[in-house]
Order: C-alpha cells, then structure tokens, then sequence
C-alpha cells in the first residue's frame, strides 16, 4: 500500500510516497524531469513487500510538494533539502536509487552527505555537462523570458502533444494513457499553480551544478551501481555513463539492452530484479 505524506521543512512542504514499515532498511526514489515521485509506484510496492522502508518524494517544483523559499529550486539546494528530510527522520545507512535529474542531486547528496548512505544505484542520470537535452533547454529559455506558462496555458502543451514527446523515451513498450496521466501530466504543463512552480524550478536548472560537483564525486568511497538502458537518447551510456564510471571510485555497471530512458516502466522486470539483487 501506498501512502502520500506531508513533512514541514522549514518554510517548505515536501510531499513524499511512502510504502512499508518505517522499521526496515531504508530506500529513497528520486525522479527526474519531467517525472513525479508516481514514477516509483510500482518499484515501491515491490520493495516494500520485500521487507523494505520505501520513500519517495517529489522534488521542488513536482508534483505535491510546495516550496516556499526559492532557492531550494535548483539542484545544489534540492538536495540540501533532501538532507533536512533525512535528519528529520532520522535516517541513517539509506539505499538511495536515482533516475535523470534525481541521479544529478544524488551525486550531490553523495558528496555532501556521504555517510548517510549505505548504497547508491544510478540510472540513466545527468551527470557534469551531460545536461540539458534540447527539449528541456527550450523549456529552460522559455521560463527565463517568463513564456513556458503562457505557452502551457494557451494549450500548447496538451496531453497529446506530450505524450507523443514522452513516448520517444521508450524503446520496448511504451506506455499507456493511464500511466502517462498519472506520472508526468499530472498538472505541471496544464494547471495553474503547478505550472508556475515548475517554471520557477526551470528557470533554476543550470548544469553548473553537477560540474562543480564532479571533482568531490571523484573522492566518494560509497558502492554505486550504474544500472544503464542502453537504447536511451537523452542520457546515452557513452556520454554520462561513462564519465560517471570513470569519475566515481567504487562502481560497478549493469547494462539493460533494448530499453529506452525510463526503465522504471520500459523494462520493469529486468530493472527489479537488478535492484533486488543489488541492495540486498
């Protein structure tokens, strides 16, 4: 079962999917752009019932969560964020699994924090100047001129279009209309409130980030598995994979043919039981 939880921080609400008994090991899903914390649910419900503690919240400017103080936008602060909801919970020995951007912050949570974390899986994530994709740089140059929600509002980003958009991430089998409602147009590109929250966040996504960050990635001793779906267009395995192989000291590669980006829902069976297998 999964539940949705609200957690004060600071002047912020972070709005987290949880699953399982809060006295088991600890996992922290972390989405990316331009998911939700949705994009976990199935992965969840299956750790869960393995006997794990299942976390995962939607980032600043995603989903449910609500962010007051606007420097908590950009990557460098989204994780320090994250760091507050850790301590807050008490949280020690975490299995963290991040995805695209959420693979960005977690490298920055690994040189901030490292010792908060037991294991680190990475997978298809952003990494140095492996980042923006052209379509979220167009996004980012619209935000900045203050048109992204002009553009959204007037319809131009409608269900249709998007999903049409999403769907090129997706190699094996796609996905469906509920999943793709649920997941990624779930009011950021359609309502109000949610797109002026992730235009802010847009206008905050700056590589430099995850570039001044690589040289204290290099000197993380934590295991980090990269498990990679090798038929990704966005965050091809010769690009950010390799560079993230040969930056981080302790790591080790498990490769997914014939899946597309979001491997989380193109090759759902095969990602399990790589994490299975890896975080026990």
């Amino acid at each position: 079962m999964i539940n949705r939880k609200v957690y004060h921080i600071e002047k912020n609400k972070l709005s987290v999917l949880e699953s399982g008994n809060e006295q088991n090991p600890v996992v922290v899903f972390i989405h990316g752009i331009p998911a939700s914390a949705e994009l976990w649910r199935d992965t969840m419900i299956k750790f869960s019932s393995k006997g794990y503690y299942c976390l995962a919240p939607d980032l600043s400017g995603y989903g449910e969560t609500e962010i007051e103080d606007d420097e908590y936008y950009n990557l460098t602060k989204c994780s320090e964020l994250l760091i507050l909801f850790f301590k807050q919970k008490g949280f020690t020995n975490i299995k963290l699994v991040a995805h695209d951007i959420g693979g960005g912050i977690a490298q920055i949570l690994m040189t901030k924090e490292e010792k908060l974390f037991d294991k680190v899986i990475l997978s298809n994530c952003v990494t140095e100047k492996s980042w923006p994709v052209s379509s979220v740089q167009i996004m980012i140059i619209a935000s900045k001129l203050g048109l992204f929600y002009w553009i959204a509002k007037l319809g131009f980003l409608s269900s249709k279009i998007m999903c049409k958009v999403i769907s090129k991430s997706f190699y094996r089998n796609g996905i469906s209309e509920h999943d793709f409602k649920r997941i990624f147009y779930d009011g950021k590109f359609n309502k109000d409130k949610s797109v002026k929250k992730f235009q802010k966040m847009l206008t905050c996504l700056d590589n430099v980030h995850t570039m001044n960050n690589m040289q204290a990635l290099s000197k993380v001793q934590l295991p980090v598995d990269l498990v990679w779906a090798m038929k990704d267009k966005f965050q091809p395995w010769n690009k950010a994979g390799i560079t993230l192989n040969k930056t981080i000291t302790n790591s080790e590669v498990f490769k997914i043919e014939n899946s597309g980006h979001f491997l989380q829902i193109d090759a759902f069976e095969d990602y399990v039981q790589i994490l299975e297998e890896r975080l026990s």
